[in-house]
């Protein structure tokens, strides 16, 4: 009888002595970039960051993306990529200071970076996100316009109409723009005119003298003009709201 109260003796000390289960996060901080910086791709991303547990750290995550709601045309030309790391000796406080390359394709725009971590318990840290600008040193500037057409905001009636002038440029590489008029929702189209052979990075509006007159043909509505113009490492728009009634 003895030996069994014993053994329920050291049972409990044991269980009393076992460690619970770790339940906290770990936490990450990016201290570079800093929101609204602008990086280029010849210096590329420096990361600063302190990654902290009460246990010990296994691995990061960061991830960069274009973001698609400031860069507009250009979201889908944005880069994504992701980055995942061993913290080395389960470490409870890690450091990182460390410049990550960008390829010479890189698109200018906006970028957001997340980080993220987990301890050697699998617990997840919240996010840290910063929100900054890549300027490609190849080329950091978008086309320009330099366009009359219809007046913003304005109403035409029928009789009414509007000319076509000015030009889209670039400063070294004008690949692609198109030209829409029409309903805001496509229905109606005026012009959709794509331009695939630029010549010295300009599209010339003036020589095709595009001159459009309101009929009763024309569905009343919400309009717009409408350009996107791309060079090698950027994509931007231009839009003229109008609107016709009868």
């Amino acid at each position: 009888m003895r030996s069994i109260l014993i053994c329920v003796a050291l049972a409990v000390a044991i269980i009393g002595c076992q460690t619970e289960n770790d339940l906290e996060r770990p936490t990450v901080e990016i201290n570079l970039p800093i929101a609204g910086d602008v990086v280029t791709t010849n210096d590329g991303i420096r990361l600063v960051a302190t990654l902290t547990d009460n246990t010990g750290l296994l691995q990061y995550k960061l991830t960069l993306n274009g973001i698609d709601s400031l860069n507009g045309i250009a979201a889908d030309s944005t880069i994504s990529m992701i980055f995942i790391e061993g913290i080395p000796d389960e470490n409870k406080a890690y450091y990182i200071d460390q410049i990550i390359p960008l390829p010479d394709s890189t698109f200018n725009g906006y970028y957001q970076a997340t980080l993220e971590c987990i301890d050697i318990e699998g617990n997840l840290s919240l996010r840290d996100t910063v929100n900054f600008m890549i300027s490609n040193s190849i080329d950091s500037d978008p086309p320009e316009f330099n366009v009359v057409g219809p007046t913003y905001g304005d109403t035409l009636m029928p009789g009414e109409g509007f000319g076509i002038s000015g030009n889209t440029t670039d400063s070294q590489s004008l690949i692609y723009s198109r030209i829409y008029v029409g309903t805001v929702d496509g229905s109606f189209s005026l012009i959709d005119f794509e331009f695939a052979n630029i010549i010295d990075n300009t599209v010339d509006y003036n020589s095709i003298g595009w001159y459009l007159q309101v009929d009763t043909t024309w569905t009343e509505g919400a309009y717009h003009m409408y350009i996107t113009s791309w060079d090698n490492y950027s994509g931007v728009d231009y839009e003229v709201p109008f609107y016709v009634f009868h």
